[in-house]
């Protein structure tokens, strides 16, 4: 799924989250994807985050801050839900 011209040189944590945030931008039912302020802010997270070469083989990502949430339950009291439930 990576680009080969990274030659394995990326937290492999990392591309598996960011292949669950894309699996979940692409699900058949609309209500059941993520709010696109929600996508943006969990694809920034990881865009922020510092990869360890050294660490490689354990995969690690040294993370500053809080991990986004995905999807923004929050919202959906008081607020119009534009995944179009309720």
């Amino acid at each position: 799924m990576a680009d080969p011209a990274l030659e394995g040189q990326y937290p492999s944590r990392g591309l598996y989250q960011a292949l669950a945030v894309a699996a979940m931008c692409v699900q058949e039912q609309p209500s059941m994807r993520p709010l696109i302020g929600d996508v943006v802010t969990a694809l920034t997270y990881l865009a922020s985050q510092t990869y360890d070469p050294e660490a490689h083989g354990n995969s690690r990502l040294v993370a500053p801050g809080t991990p986004p949430r995905t999807k923004n339950s929050s919202r959906s009291h008081g607020s119009v839900d534009q995944r179009g439930s309720s």
